[in-house]
């Protein structure tokens, strides 16, 4: 029978009582104790304001040093306002001041983004009932909910880590995938971008790739010094020279030649120091069956993407299905992976790692080979009709 688990999240279902509780009785104290350990800090600010004052920073200051001296301890941060003002100017008042106190805790105090959650509620659930258009200082506030109550979340981690050590820990893998790249286009269209290809690799140095789709028919190649890619439609290659390994390969797409790869994060030897960095909240989901395959379910959201995985489960815990959500992008485009045919160690048939460039190929600068580009011209301004 399949695992079935209850997905919640012990955090915000208490957050939200405390809150959906105190509005409705509109007392002083919250008629809705917090989860026990717990404690509720607050930041107040000025009518329309985010800013924080030095007061504000000492008191942020005193709450992070109270998470980092708290082994497993994690902070849920809640954005909200007064009634002054219209509803969306609120949701995003509440929204920076939710930030604002992030970036604190974060980026000046150094807690790990993966131990803060960020909401924000706008002049929903207020902490004081009042009328509208009324301006009430405990309202116009963060909440920073800080104790040891993400068992659900902590299941996450535990999984993704679970996952990302069991990749590390394979010399060779070989696996099948589809790509479904959702964007918008010039004519403000949803359109899907479908294609597929194989992987394979042999660490520390030596990656094979393929993918073809209506756009592209592409051949890449990593030996372990130079990166060879083909697009055979168009009989065009190029070549990078990058020493290193897979791990220092993926670093030079990214910051040399502006070329990430979706989903390359977890072909490299630790992938979950990589797809955790900047994470500020975590959900386990329960099950889902991707290809027959059940798997865990997770979610993971940071300031500018939301991505989830599908993780198999027992021995082989490999990535079923990749999700990667832009949110700060018109339209929040979607990345989706889906792989299959997972294979390891001796399972993998031999690969040479050379690729053959084909009499006649012309080679061009990286940025000219117009195959390895995932967006034809319809999808961007310069190729709009």
């Amino acid at each position: 029978m399949a695992k079935q688990r209850v997905a919640n999240s012990l955090a915000a279902a208490a957050i939200i009582g405390f809150f959906a509780v105190h509005a409705a009785t509109a007392q002083q104290t919250p008629s809705l104790p917090l989860p026990a350990g717990s404690t509720a800090n607050f930041v107040h600010f000025a009518t329309g304001s985010y800013a924080l004052t030095p007061e504000d920073q000492d008191h942020i200051r005193d709450v992070a040093g109270m998470i980092l001296s708290t082994p497993g301890v994690v902070a849920t941060i809640i954005g909200k306002t007064d009634t002054v003002g219209s509803a969306e100017f609120n949701e995003h008042l509440s929204q920076r001041r939710a930030e604002a106190v992030f970036e604190a805790l974060v980026y000046t105090y150094k807690v790990p983004a993966h131990r803060v959650r960020l909401h924000w509620t706008g002049e929903r659930l207020p902490y004081i009932s009042t009328a509208d258009e009324q301006a009430e200082a405990q309202n116009r506030m963060v909440a920073i909910i800080v104790g040891n109550y993400r068992a659900d979340e902590a299941n996450a981690e535990r999984l993704l880590k679970a996952m990302s050590n069991y990749l590390g820990a394979q010399k060779a893998i070989s696996f099948d995938y589809d790509v479904n790249l959702e964007l918008v286009s010039t004519q403000e269209q949803k359109l899907g971008l479908a294609s597929s290809g194989t992987v394979t690799l042999d660490r520390p140095d030596k990656l094979h790739l393929t993918r073809t789709g209506g756009v592209a028919n592409v051949a890449m190649v990593f030996d372990g010094k130079t990166l060879t890619l083909l697009g055979k439609n168009t009989n065009l290659y190029t070549q990078i020279e990058a020493p290193g390994t897979i791990d220092q390969l993926e670093d030079v797409l990214r910051n040399k030649y502006h070329r990430p790869v979706p989903g390359a994060d977890l072909l490299i030897s630790d992938p979950y120091k990589e797809l955790m960095l900047e994470v500020n909240d975590v959900k386990d989901l329960g099950s889902g069956v991707i290809h027959g395959v059940e798997c865990d379910h997770l979610a993971f959201r940071t300031k500018e993407v939301d991505w989830q995985i599908w993780i198999a489960q027992g021995a082989r815990p490999y990535p079923c299905r990749y999700v990667i959500t832009s949110k700060e992008v018109t339209g929040w485009p979607q990345y989706t992976l889906d792989t299959w045919g997972w294979k390891t160690g001796a399972e993998v048939a031999s690969d040479s790692f050379k690729l053959e460039i084909p009499a006649g190929a012309k080679k061009l600068p990286p940025d000219e080979v117009p195959e390895l580009n995932d967006i034809p011209g319809l999808f961007t301004r310069e190729g709009a009709k």
